[in-house]
């Protein structure tokens, strides 16, 4: 990448970046943006994964999911069997998800309500 004329500020500024090791890369995934490629939606352009890949330099690999209207940490390996080892580890329930909702509107129950 040419680093002077910016190409590579434009491409990093286009996923946001919170973690990355030799190992695995974690972005904040923007709600209404792809994990990748599929045919449930053929008009779209933008995709997590393509975006990652193009800002590390290498291929990625999702760890794991979120629909696209959801925003929020997205785990990439850097290669398949980084990907398959963790995969292994959310299907044996070894690595737990959490989910934080905030909401804008002045809610009438006044007890907190957990749902999981």
């Amino acid at each position: 990448m040419d680093i002077e004329s910016g190409t590579a500020n434009q491409i990093a500024n286009q996923i946001e970046i919170i973690y990355e090791d030799e190992f695995l890369v974690a972005i904040n995934k923007e709600a209404g943006l792809l994990v990748h490629r599929s045919w449930l939606d053929k008009g779209e352009t933008r995709f997590a994964m393509q975006l990652t890949r193009d800002a590390v330099g290498c291929h990625v690999f999702p760890v794991h999911r979120l629909d696209k209207p959801t925003s929020g940490v997205l785990l990439f390996a850097k290669s398949s069997a980084v990907a398959r080892s963790l995969g292994e580890a959310f299907t044996e329930h070894k690595v737990t998800k959490q989910y934080l909702a905030w909401c804008a509107a002045i809610c009438q129950n006044k007890a907190p309500l957990i749902m999981r």
